[in-house]
């Protein structure tokens, strides 16, 4: 009985941080492997998709300590957990500087797409219609062209047949206001994160210690009393 009224708190506490730690980091690393893949940086998703990958290990590895309630293996989480915090503040630091960065190039990415796009090839399409949004501006960036008319992307469901389908508004705000959520996002589950980490590391050592402590007290009681 004194085993489990020491060990047992410490292991659901655990354990629902490291449930909590994966929950956070499904927003982390959709959120980032976007937002940076969005402003072209390969490099920013790599990190995005690593930092991801590690937290969910280490989760994972939280997760089988709480269930095992293992001293050992609970020296090994907080070993992996440290250099997980380290990792994780080291992305935070760089997106928080390169932010507004990748928000620019994104911008500039959509006025390149539209600048490029000709009659037979419209880069913009698959934006239309993943944003649900028209041209640049709106759908007037292309009724004032030449022989100006509506690709189907900027409608629902493509069909332009209908004004109250046409996507009103532009790229250049819907999409880049999508792009900013999922920065904001990337950056508030990273934090959590962090914070669930540090209490992942917190119930994870006393968890470790009242597991030593019960096995240790359990020796002593089986010790033999020389007389």
């Amino acid at each position: 009985m004194e085993k489990s009224l020491a060990v047992t708190p410490w292991k659901y506490g655990l354990l629902a941080t490291c449930i909590l730690i994966a929950t956070c980091n499904v927003f982390f690393f959709s959120c980032g492997v976007v937002t940076w893949g969005s402003a072209v940086s390969v490099y920013g998703s790599y990190a995005a998709a690593i930092c991801g990958v590690a937290v969910f290990g280490v989760a994972f590895l939280g997760m089988y300590v709480a269930l095992k309630v293992s001293y050992k293996y609970s020296i090994y989480y907080l070993m992996c957990s440290g250099l997980v915090i380290a990792a994780l503040g080291a992305y935070l630091f760089t997106f928080t500087a390169m932010r507004e960065q990748l928000m620019g190039r994104f911008e500039e990415r959509m006025r390149n797409l539209f600048e490029q796009k000709t009659h037979s090839n419209d880069l913009m399409q698959p934006v239309h219609s993943l944003f649900g949004c028209c041209g640049l501006e709106g759908p007037q960036d292309y009724l004032k062209e030449e022989h100006g008319a509506l690709p189907s992307s900027c409608c629902y469901a493509f069909d332009c047949s209908k004004p109250t389908h046409v996507y009103e508004e532009g790229c250049a705000i819907k999409a880049a206001g999508n792009l900013r959520m999922q920065a904001e996002l990337n950056y508030y589950s990273c934090m959590a994160i962090i914070a669930l980490e540090f209490m992942g590391l917190f119930t994870a050592y006393y968890l470790g210690k009242a597991r030593k402590y019960a096995k240790t007290k359990i020796k002593d009681e089986e010790t033999p009393i020389n007389e």
